[in-house]
């Protein structure tokens, strides 16, 4: 007789290995799951932190940039910045000759430390971004360092915040009245032209915000804000000299984009000094000459500066600031003229500004000689008629709208942009150089550097 020995044991025993072999697999796998997780979580916090320190960063290096812009007026150059006491006067301190020092805090979780380093009057701003890490006590910090160039608030022919119509055969060129090469006597001449005459709008996500119609030429670029575009009917150029003299319509590849992205500051306000009233409208004489050559100033208040019939305003000898807080109405015969040795700089409030009639006859040529600045109630400027247009008006919060035949030299930055007519459009490319009490410092150039 035979006796089978029971295996049940060995069975037991085989079964207890492989699940532990499996439990280990497991535990294993969870593990490894759960270093995976926590690696994920530790990455993804640290590319929070790593992101939130440059904006952070970012913030100061804002807050750099509207300190050496803050005192920026009509008295004195830009390039003049920094008079020490007013950084120290803000808030900032100066740890060293040149030096300027400003630290704030975000919010709980990031801060940022900004220097400005002032020499050759060209500021450079480093920034320092710090955000806390989660789950420690360290901050990890990022750096940008920008260098500023002073430069103006002109950046093209025409700027506008919001929208550019161009319409009938209207056309845009440019020349230089500093370079001999591109003016004659300082002034725009055909045989010179150049097609620098750069139009923008810097509004974002419009489909159209840059309208030209008819038969209107643009010598120069268009440029809109992210995400917006432009419309051109079949008979419109844009481009170069060449091409459209060619015989080109539509747009030249490359002589659009819509990447357009900077500030229009307010204009400047009316510097300070004794004021004396403006005279009634009449056949009024202003001379600019004050004590030791300093300008003379006029102020008219309450109601609009109304010239009519053939009333005229006549500037002379130096420069007139004129702070019309009411706006100006010219119509008839009616004119402002600026004697060849004179400059006009005219603030706009509240009333609408319409320069009809014989409108301003700048006998100088020089958009120089005749500045605009609308302040932020100066909702409405119109320049009609025939005749000629030479200034540069800087009115970020004005509807600008130009009717007629006639030539405009200069450039003009609005609220919003139309021009009818005839009209020429001729930009003064010296007006992008700074000039005082009209010119911002802007960034040249930006990098990231070490903390």
């Amino acid at each position: 007789m035979k006796y089978h020995q029971p295996t049940h044991r060995q069975d037991n025993g085989s079964v207890l290995l492989v699940a532990l072999v499996i439990g280990a697999i497991l535990c294993a796998t969870l593990g490894s799951f759960l270093l995976l997780t926590r690696f994920e979580y530790t990455t993804a916090a640290r590319s929070q932190s790593w992101n939130t320190a440059m904006v952070a960063a970012e913030a100061g290096m804002e807050e750099g940039l509207s300190m050496i812009n803050r005192y920026a007026d009509g008295s004195a150059a830009l390039t003049s910045w920094p008079d020490a006491n007013r950084p120290q006067a803000a808030g900032w301190s100066v740890p060293t000759a040149n030096v300027y020092l400003m630290e704030r805090t975000v919010d709980s979780s990031s801060k940022y430390r900004v220097y400005i380093t002032n020499l050759n009057n060209a500021p450079v701003i480093k920034s320092i971004g710090y955000a806390l890490i989660p789950k420690k006590s360290d901050y990890l910090a990022r750096a940008i360092q920008i260098q500023s160039a002073a430069q103006s608030f002109m950046l093209g022919g025409v700027m506008a915040k919001g929208s550019i119509k161009i319409n009938d055969a209207s056309t845009f060129d440019s020349y230089n009245s500093q370079d001999p090469n591109y003016s004659t006597g300082g002034l725009w001449d055909i045989t010179k032209r150049k097609d620098g005459a750069n139009v923008g709008s810097i509004k974002s996500n419009v489909t159209a915000i840059i309208n030209a119609m008819g038969n209107a030429k643009i010598y120069g670029k268009i440029a809109t804000g992210p995400s917006s575009g432009y419309s051109v009917s079949s008979g419109v150029a844009v481009g170069s000299l060449a091409w459209i003299n060619a015989g080109n319509t539509g747009v030249q590849p490359g002589y659009s984009r819509n990447d357009l992205n900077v500030s229009l500051p307010d204009a400047p306000t009316p510097p300070a000094g004794t004021y004396q009233n403006l005279p009634a409208p009449g056949n009024v004489v202003l001379s600019g000459n004050g004590p030791g050559g300093a300008p003379v100033r006029y102020v008219k208040t309450s109601s609009q500066y109304m010239m009519s019939g053939t009333n005229s305003l006549t500037i002379t000898n130096g420069t007139v600031i004129i702070d019309a807080q009411s706006g100006v109405s010219v119509t008839g015969n009616a004119s402002i003229r600026i004697a060849t040795n004179a400059q006009l700089i005219l603030y706009l409030g509240t009333e609408n500004t319409q320069l009809d009639g014989l409108g301003v006859m700048n006998a100088t040529g020089y958009p120089t000689n005749f500045i605009v600045y609308g302040q932020t109630n100066n909702k409405q400027i119109e320049i009609n008629g025939t005749s000629t247009f030479s200034g540069y008006v800087y009115a970020p919060y004005a509807d600008i709208t130009l009717n007629g035949n006639s030539h405009n030299s200069g450039a003009m930055v609005g609220a919003s942009f139309q021009i009818d007519g005839k009209m020429l459009f001729h930009y003064d490319e010296s007006l992008a150089l700074p000039q005082a009490g009209s010119a911002m410092y802007r960034i040249a150039s930006w990098r990231e550097v070490a903390p």
